[in-house]
């Protein structure tokens, strides 16, 4: 099972299945696929809090995915949920609907939770079904094609997700590859050159003022990088994306740089560490990855940050600042606790400076 979060401050009154079909791509930044979405409401006015998505899996498992959701939305402060069903697969014999067992499941759970299950969708086959109604009127038993145009609140949703720079893509598989390198030939040999000349860059540096001066200089070219984003962006060059990713592999460095979502919208640091981990090779990636999560969680972007640290774990087990971000994920850390925390390691940063 791989769990994601997503929080988003974008007001929409949300009003019927079509407006929240339409929504939920943009909420999670993909098409969600063979996956449980649960939306987290709060409150008498039931405001959208908190977008989780958890993968499904076979129903033998379907307690231990329950049990997730429920301590997730519970942590969340959930008073009400919507919850949509992503699959393929048949209904088992005797089910009626696909997956009716987990999603009955986690509707009693949650009502015994105190959290109130307002809808309950099952999306297969370019269809719609409610697991709560079967008022033929409204929910017919073949289903509701699923709509061939956003409703006017889903535009209105899409259209301020895009104005903020996000877009949706096909699957998470998308989402990984887009922050993965390619493995062609030509392409590794660019970068295997690239590192040879950052390195030789940054030992000079070294020599000529230490590790200060490596990261000094390190941090210079983010910023330059970031500028260029902000205005408009270009393409990273490899030789800019190899000398960040040895740079920052000094951690203060790396902590320094993560403090930039305090200067620009993270969107901007999204972009610019989106290039350069899809740049950096697996070897180096971990720093550029976990300051790729970092910016995104900021962001309010839980499956783009989730998959920068789950790729920053694979290149180097145990890289401590990415489990960080796996565990804020996990605990429902809201993005708004991210920039404290990040506030106050720039504090603690500049008092270092000044010792």
């Amino acid at each position: 099972m791989h769990p994601s979060a997503s929080t988003d401050p974008t007001v929409v009154r949300i009003s019927s299945p079509a407006d929240i079909l339409g929504v939920l791509p943009h909420r999670l930044g993909f098409h969600p696929r063979e996956s449980l979405v649960v939306v987290c409401l709060e409150g008498a006015r039931r405001r959208d809090r908190l977008v989780m998505r958890a993968d499904l899996v076979p129903s033998a498992h379907d307690d231990a995915v329950v049990d997730d959701l429920v301590a997730r939305a519970e942590h969340a402060g959930a008073t009400a949920a919507v919850l949509v069903c992503y699959t393929e697969a048949p209904a088992e014999p005797g089910e009626g609907l696909a997956r009716t067992g987990l999603v009955e499941a986690l509707g009693d759970r949650f009502e015994a939770h105190g959290i109130n299950v307002v809808e309950a969708l099952l999306v297969r086959d370019g269809r719609w079904w409610s697991y709560l109604c079967d008022v033929e009127s409204c929910c017919p038993l073949s289903g509701s094609p699923l709509p061939a145009e956003l409703s006017p609140a889903a535009a209105h949703y899409a259209a301020e997700a895009v104005a903020q720079g996000r877009s949706v893509l096909a699957d998470r598989d998308e989402l990984e590859r887009g922050i993965t390198p390619s493995d062609h030939a030509v392409a590794v040999a660019v970068r295997e050159q690239a590192l040879a000349a950052a390195g030789d860059e940054l030992m000079q540096a070294v020599g000529s003022g230490g590790l200060e001066e490596a990261s000094r200089r390190t941090v210079a070219r983010v910023r330059r990088l970031v500028a260029t984003q902000a205005a408009g962006g270009c393409a990273v060059e490899a030789s800019d994306a190899a000398f960040v990713a040895l740079g920052l592999r000094d951690r203060r460095t790396r902590d320094e740089v993560m403090t930039l979502v305090l200067d620009h919208e993270p969107g901007v640091l999204v972009g610019l560490f989106s290039e350069l981990a899809r740049r950096t090779g697996d070897v180096d990636a971990a720093p550029v990855c976990t300051v790729l999560a970092w910016a995104a969680y900021a962001d309010g972007g839980g499956a783009l940050a989730a998959v920068a640290a789950e790729r920053a774990l694979r290149c180097e087990p145990g890289y401590r600042m990415a489990e960080l971000v796996l565990d804020g994920l996990s605990r429902m850390v809201p993005p708004s606790a991210i920039r404290d925390m990040t506030a106050d390691v720039r504090a603690e940063l500049e008092t270092r400076a000044g010792d």
